[in-house]
C-alpha cells in the first residue's frame, strides 16, 4: 500500500548536538565513568570526526560503560538520560512539524544512527509512529555486551533499513508526497527518498549537495 511518510533524523535535527556524546557526559556526571574514561571518549569522538576511527568502533568505545549491565540497569540509565538531557533539548519547531504530519495522516518515522536502547524512550515524547535505530548486542545471559548488533544506521544504511521496514509492513513510500528531514551529509541518502527534502540547520556540505536537487528547502529551527 502506498503511503505518505515523514522521515526524521534525530541528532542535529530534532536536537542540537550528538546524543552519544551527551550520554557520555551524562554518564560522567552520574559517576558511571571516570574522568579518564570521559577524556578517552572525547578523544575517540575527535578521531571519528577526522575519519580516523570507524563509526561502529567509536560508538562501541563510547558506550563501553554499559558492558555487563542488566537490561533493568540500562533501562534506569536510559530513562533518566532521556528525561533530564534529551527531552529538554528537543527543538519546538521539530515537534510542531511532527504534529503537523501526524494531523495530516502521514506515517512519521524516526531514522537515526543513535542507539535504540535510549531512543525508543523518545518515541512517545516525539509523537512518531515508529523508529529505526542502531541496536546494541546482548549476550546469552541478558547482559549488555557492548557491541553494535548489525549495521550502524547511518548514511546508506538508512534507506536500506527503511526498505526492510516497509517490506515487512507491506507498504510503499509515496515519493511525490513524502518528506525527509536531516542536517548532515550522511542524511543525504535518506533525503533523496522523498520529493520534499528539508535541511534543518544544515551543515555546509549537505546544503551544497541539496540545493542542486528539486524539492530541497532549508529551515532554521531554534533551540528550546
Amino acid at each position: 500500500m502506498q503511503k505518505t511518510y515523514a522521515l526524521f533524523d534525530f541528532d542535529g535535527t530534532l536536537i542540537r548536538g550528538n546524543s552519544i556524546i551527551l550520554l557520555c557526559l551524562y554518564a560522567y556526571r552520574k559517576g558511571y565513568i571516570s574522568k579518564h574514561d570521559a577524556a578517552q571518549t572525547l578523544w575517540t569522538a575527535f578521531l571519528y570526526g577526522l575519519h580516523l576511527c570507524p563509526a561502529v568502533r567509536a560508538k562501541e568505545r563510547s558506550l563501553s560503560f554499559l558492558v555487563g549491565k542488566t537490561a533493568a540497569q540500562v533501562d534506569v540509565i536510559a530513562e533518566d538520560f532521556c528525561q533530564t538531557v534529551l527531552a529538554p533539548r528537543l527543538r519546538p519547531q521539530g515537534l510542531e512539524a511532527i504534529r503537523t504530519h501526524r494531523a495530516a495522516g502521514h506515517e512519521v518515522l524516526l531514522i537515526s544512527a543513535s542507539s535504540a536502547f535510549y531512543l525508543h524512550r523518545m518515541q512517545a515524547r516525539l509523537g512518531v509512529n515508529d523508529m529505526i535505530a542502531t541496536h546494541l548486542d546482548v549476550d546469552e545471559t541478558g547482559l549488555f555486551a557492548g557491541r553494535v548488533c548489525g549495521e550502524n544506521c547511518r548514511g546508506l544504511q538508512k534507506p536500506l533499513r527503511l526498505a526492510e521496514y516497509l517490506a515487512a509492513k507491506g507498504d510503499r513510500l509515496d515519493y511525490d508526497t513524502s518528506f525527509a528531514y536531516g542536517d548532515s551529509y550522511s542524511d543525504l541518502p535518506m533525503l533523496r527518498l522523498c520529493a520534499h527534502k528539508v535541511a534543518v540547520n544544515p551543515k555546509a556540505r549537505l546544503w551544497r549537495a541539496l540545493r542542486k536537487l528539486e524539492g530541497a528547502t532549508r529551515v532554521r529551527w531554534r533551540e528550546p
